[in-house]
């Protein structure tokens, strides 16, 4: 009876820690930030970059939302009969403070106000390990750990082209590919939101970089 009873403390003291734990995690603060974003919008600084890394437009707003479309296919079945497919495109469409904006094509970075980019970053065009690590189906699920936790990361942002545009870095860095969202990929810097829509990009651990 006694061992059951000290199975049960441990369980539940484990399960406090945990929430303890995730109570200041990234992934908590990123889902926070998603929420807040629905309700009553973030303020943020929108960024338009052709794909030869030309700042083309820019636009903020303390209410901004960002959505996807979808469209309507009709397809034949084998039997003859008719369904209605729908399919995301690469359209999104912004509301920036009760106006719509719809874009495809250009790169487009949303940082919420307070993000500052690195200025003077130079990244080393030859980066080598120091051979750290153990086997990697470990190592990845570690990897997936750190970043729900959050980890410090470096964010080199490219046009399409390849042309640098910018480069942000935290010390509590968690990154996710929202499902709903065409080619966007959504972080969450230090507490703070940006949105990478349409870019290529390099995100790496900082102790990658001497």
């Amino acid at each position: 009876m006694k061992k059951t009873s000290s199975i049960r403390i441990l369980s539940i003291t484990l399960c406090l820690c945990l929430v303890m734990t995730l109570g200041g995690c990234a992934w908590l603060s990123n889902q926070m930030k998603s929420i807040k974003g629905e309700l009553i919008g973030n303020h943020f600084n929108i960024d338009f970059y052709d794909n030869f890394g030309n700042n083309i437009l820019t636009m903020e707003g303390d209410k901004v939302g960002i959505e996807a479309n979808y469209v309507e296919s009709k397809s034949i079945n084998t039997d003859g009969t008719a369904s209605t497919n729908y399919e995301l495109t690469s359209v999104v469409t912004m509301t920036i403070d009760g106006n719509q904006v719809a874009q495809t094509g250009n790169t487009v970075i949303f940082a919420e106000e307070g993000i500052e980019k690195l200025e003077d970053f130079g990244l080393s065009t030859n980066i080598t390990t120091n051979g750290d690590g153990t086997i990697n189906l470990f190592d990845r699920n570690i990897n997936k750990i750190k970043n729900m936790l959050g980890t410090p990361k470096i964010i080199v942002v490219c046009s399409q082209l390849g042309v640098p545009i910018a480069v942000y870095g935290g010390e509590n860095v968690y990154w996710e590919i929202p499902d709903d969202l065409p080619k966007t990929t959504k972080l969450n810097v230090d507490g703070l939101a940006l949105y990478i829509h349409r870019a290529n990009y390099i995100l790496l651990d900082s102790k990658m970089i001497k």
